[in-house]
């Protein structure tokens, strides 16, 4: 019975063995966070939300919270896995059998001097089976080299989609904090159409305006307060998607610390070429197109090898004891030790791997084209970003100038209004061109930053340094 206690122990060494990571394939990939540029982790536990919120926090939940972020993770330690499972290949596989069965046995003899038995059996069995694959014409080096450049591509993949919402969430707080200036602005032009509400009922009253004047400032101040309320459910419904992606409630209240201005550097922007010739590095979309070329060429060797000879080592260790009775020859046990080389020779598959053969390199062709599709978006895809980087630095630019320009002009009709020098349709125009340009310089900053991300996910260098 010595076996059948060897058998029971090394069933329990392997029951324990299945939670251990024998191969280290946990470190093959990126763990459920997401990563500065550094390779510091950021991990995913939080408490109450910060008041002020500031962007990095606000990303951090986003990227923690966001499912496809989380399935590509999944994606990733399931890849890890399958290189673990093809490293196991180069180790021997143990497997133990015990058995045990009970049943009738009858024995007729044709020759009369022998007499024919009858009676009850039972039987119990133990093996222990070893097989040690030694060379195999480099079939499971194919294989581990498959799983290992799809474990690359699935770390690049998560990459990118760790990029990917990342540039959502900084533009859901970008798009909240044009809204919240946007409340700012209205605000303030409802407090100038006010005053100048003022004003002209002053003027009006003291008989040196007309009564057009007083209600052109009243339909400018409805009109004003009007906006206003519409900026404030604007930025209402912007804080709402805000907490949504950071996996919070809709209704969340939220105070947003950061400040909508040009903020950043700009040396990252460089050449074209320059900026192709870098995304072609570190773009994780490239990345993860190349793993998977290698990965079908090895798929091809693998294919080919399946083909050829194994050679394995072989050994058995059995046990088994029949009980019956005297008139069945009686009790007795054997034991049984063998140990040898295996040779395995595939002669005749029905033409099968011919095909395997020819399925494999056409998957091999698909990765070679992906890899050109891809590199294609990626060249679309930063210069469309480059290019709207450009506009919109310009644009920032002007805008500012606008803004400062028409408060001016907007102050000096102000007075001459006051004076009694103005007319009101010149002061209405004036702040009519103020408001206006407070929105477009508004617009342009929340575009010239979101603009300034995309440029950075479509090098492939996205990260929490591109914040400052």
């Amino acid at each position: 019975m010595a076996i059948v206690r060897w058998l029971y122990l090394l069933s329990l060494l392997s029951t324990q063995a299945l939670a251990v990571d024998v191969f280290a394939t946990a470190n093959g990939h990126a763990g459920q966070a997401a990563y500065d540029s550094d390779g510091s982790a950021l991990p995913c536990h939080f408490g109450a939300v910060s008041q002020p919120l500031l962007l990095a926090e606000a990303i951090e939940r986003s990227l923690c919270y966001d499912p496809q972020t989380r399935l590509a993770w999944a994606s990733a330690k399931a890849q890890a896995a399958m290189a673990g499972v093809n490293q196991a290949a180069y180790l021997p596989r143990l497997d133990g059998q015990l058995g045990s069965s009970t049943g009738q046995r009858a024995v007729d003899y044709d020759e009369a001097q022998y007499d024919s038995s009858e009676g009850r059996l039972r039987r119990d069995n133990a093996n222990l089976q070893l097989s040690w694959v030694l060379f195999d014409f480099g079939q499971r080096e194919a294989a581990l080299s498959q799983a290992r450049q799809l474990l690359l591509a699935a770390n690049a993949n998560q990459d990118r989609v760790l990029q990917e919402a990342f540039l959502r969430a900084a533009s859901a707080y970008y798009q909240a904090l044009a809204a919240q200036r946007s409340v700012q602005a209205s605000t303030q032009i409802a407090e100038m159409a006010g005053q100048n509400l003022e004003a002209a009922d002053a003027k009006y009253k003291a008989g040196a305006a007309a009564l057009s004047d007083r209600l052109q400032a009243q339909t400018a101040f409805s009109q004003a307060s009007l906006q206003q309320v519409r900026d404030q459910g604007a930025l209402t419904a912007a804080l709402g998607v805000l907490a949504l992606r950071m996996g919070l409630a809709a209704q969340t209240p939220l105070q947003l610390g950061s400040e909508l201005s040009q903020v950043g550097g700009r040396e990252f922007v460089q050449a074209v070429d320059k900026l192709l010739a870098q995304a072609r590095q570190q773009h994780p979309a490239l990345l993860a197109a190349q793993a998977r070329v290698k990965a079908a060429e090895a798929g091809v060797e693998q294919v080919r090898a399946a083909g050829m000879p194994t050679i394995a080592l072989t050994g058995e260790l059995g046990w088994q004891r029949n009980r019956q009775g005297q008139e069945l020859a009686g009790d007795y046990q054997s034991r049984e030790r063998s140990i040898g080389l295996q040779v395995s020779l595939p002669l005749f598959e029905g033409f099968s791997r011919n095909y395997q053969i020819r399925n494999a390199q056409a998957l091999l062709e698909a990765s070679q084209a992906e890899v050109a599709q891809t590199e294609e978006e990626v060249a679309l895809q930063l210069w469309a970003n480059y290019q709207q980087l450009s506009v919109e630095t310009q644009s920032l630019e002007r805008t500012q100038q606008l803004v400062e320009q028409s408060q001016q002009a907007l102050e000096v009709v102000q007075g001459r209004y006051r004076s009694g020098v103005g007319s009101m349709i010149e002061m209405l125009n004036g702040l009519t061109a103020y408001t206006a340009a407070q929105q477009q310089h508004i617009q342009s900053l929340s575009s010239w930053q979101t603009s300034r991300l995309g440029l950075a996910a479509s090098l492939g260098r996205l990260g929490f340094w591109t914040l400052d």
